[in-house]
Formats: C-alpha cells, sequence, structure tokens
C-alpha cells in the first residue's frame, strides 16, 4: 500500500479478517486465490510506543511463522528469532524476522513507490500484449529459463484458462526476451487507484539492450490510460530491476530485511 495509506485504520482492517481467510479488497493476493494463506497471530502481538512486532502465519508450502517489527530503531535479533522460534515449535513450522530499515547494508530488498504523471503517456516502441505477439508460443520457453516462481506460475494460470490480466512482451531473434504483466489496477483503502505489483524480467542473455525499460515504460503507460496514481513495489537489491527504477526517478521508502 501506499505509505501515506498506512496508519491505524489500515492495521485494524487487518486484524478484522486476521481469523477468517477473507482477503482485504486491495491485497494484491486476491488475483490467485480466494482464501488467503497467511493470518495474522492477534494475539502474539507486541504494540508498545517504541516497537510493535506483528507475527504471521503462513500455511504455504511447508509453513512458516514470519515475525514482522516495525520501529525507528534497529531490531534486537536474538529476542525475535527466540520468539519466531517458539511460535513456529507450536505450530510445526518454520520462522523468520523480517524489518524495515532506512539502511540498505544486508538488506534483502528496496520498497519503491511509482507516482504517476502525464509523462506516462508517451508510447513504448517494439513492445505488444502476449496474446497479439506472433511468437505467443515461446512465452513457456521464457518461463522456464527465467525460472521456477513467477512466470512459470503465470504460464500454468493461462495454460488453465485464467484471465488475470494482460501481459506485454518485447521479442528478439523470433523469441519473447521479456515480459511484465499481469497488468492490474486495483482502489487502494483511500480511493485512489493503485496499479498493482507484476512479474517483470527480462532474459539473462537480452539485458543491457533496452527491453526492461521499453516494457517498464509501457506498463506504466497501461497503467496511466486506466486511472493508475500509483504504485508500490519491491526490488531486489542489486538486481537490474533495483537499477532501472532508480534511474526511473522512483521513491525509496526503505529497505527489507530478514534473518
Amino acid at each position: 500500500m501506499p505509505p501515506e495509506t498506512v496508519g491505524a485504520d489500515l492495521f485494524n482492517a487487518v486484524l478484522d479478517v486476521a481469523h477468517t481467510g477473507r482477503f482485504l479488497p486491495f491485497d494484491k493476493d486476491r488475483r490467485w486465490t480466494s482464501t488467503k494463506d497467511e493470518r495474522v497471530l492477534v494475539g502474539d502481538i507486541v504494540h508498545t510506543p517504541a516497537e510493535t512486532i506483528v507475527p504471521a502465519l503462513s500455511t504455504r508450502g511447508g509453513g512458516l511463522v514470519k515475525v514482522y517489527y516495525y520501529s525507528a530503531s534497529e531490531p534486537g535479533l536474538s529476542a525475535l528469532v527466540r520468539l519466531g522460534e517458539g511460535l513456529a515449535k507450536s505450530h510445526g513450522v518454520g520462522s523468520r524476522v523480517i524489518w524495515f530499515s532506512d539502511r540498505r547494508d544486508g538488506a534483502r530488498g528496496r520498497v519503491m513507490v511509482k507516482r504517476f504523471s502525464a509523462d506516462e503517456e508517451r508510447p513504448a516502441r517494439n513492445v505488444q500484449p502476449l496474446t497479439d505477439c506472433p511468437a505467443a508460443d515461446t512465452f513457456g520457453a521464457f518461463a522456464d529459463e527465467i525460472g521456477p516462481e513467477g512466470f512459470q506460475f503465470l504460464h500454468q494460470r493461462m495454460k488453465a484458462g485464467h484471465q488475470d490480466g494482460p501481459t506485454l512482451v518485447t521479442v528478439t531473434d523470433d523469441r519473447i526476451v521479456g515480459a511484465v504483466g499481469p497488468l492490474t489496477t486495483i482502489a487502494g483503502p483511500d480511493g485512489r487507484t493503485i496499479q498493482q505489483p507484476a512479474y517483470f524480467a527480462v532474459h539473462p542473455s537480452y539485458r543491457g539492450r533496452g527491453h526492461g525499460r521499453r516494457l517498464w515504460r509501457a506498463s506504466m503507460a497501461w497503467g496511466r490510460a486506466r486511472g493508475a496514481e500509483v504504485k508500490v513495489l519491491q526490488a531486489s537489491r542489486g538486481s537490474a530491476a533495483e537499477g532501472l527504477y532508480v534511474s526511473e526517478g522512483l521513491e525509496t521508502h526503505g529497505y527489507v530485511c530478514q534473518a
């Protein structure tokens, strides 16, 4: 969610659905399933003027307790790890501690915000929807070569007949070498239109040729045309995507760390 919408009302809304399996209307994972597979362990929340600790239980895969730490101060990791391990033991799962920092040292991801403007109306060349692409039959190979998550998952959903939103692609050497999607928008907590996160990748053999920038700008033009005002995303530290977002002027709102 945009940082200016994060406050007591949103936190209370999360707690209201914690034990129901329901999604909030603006949850990005509503696209994939009808039941939420992560819930806040409300009875184990720690909230003081100095810090807030929110444990959550994910049932995805083998299960995982995630201990989210929110504070202006750096976390006391040993105590948080012990808390996570204790909760994980009671649920028969693993554990992880996740916190947010204004320092990039040791961070796994960078949280960034895109504010849409009239600049996004400029057309992007050599980008087309997958459904209009003559090389569409190479999307499966592209997805497999990118890796086990993201586009492989999306490709399986496409084959199963799901329509999650358009995917934009670039083509070189008669094959798909870059993609971004599915593209979707949703009304956020404050009523503004948010462009939701999307999978975004360029084949390693074709990086450094402008595919990523063209795909990014085309996806921003798509969002702008549908009334999007803001987009929140996370980029892996040191990734090509992070460098692209920085060069495109996105705001940095902190770093995600985990142990």
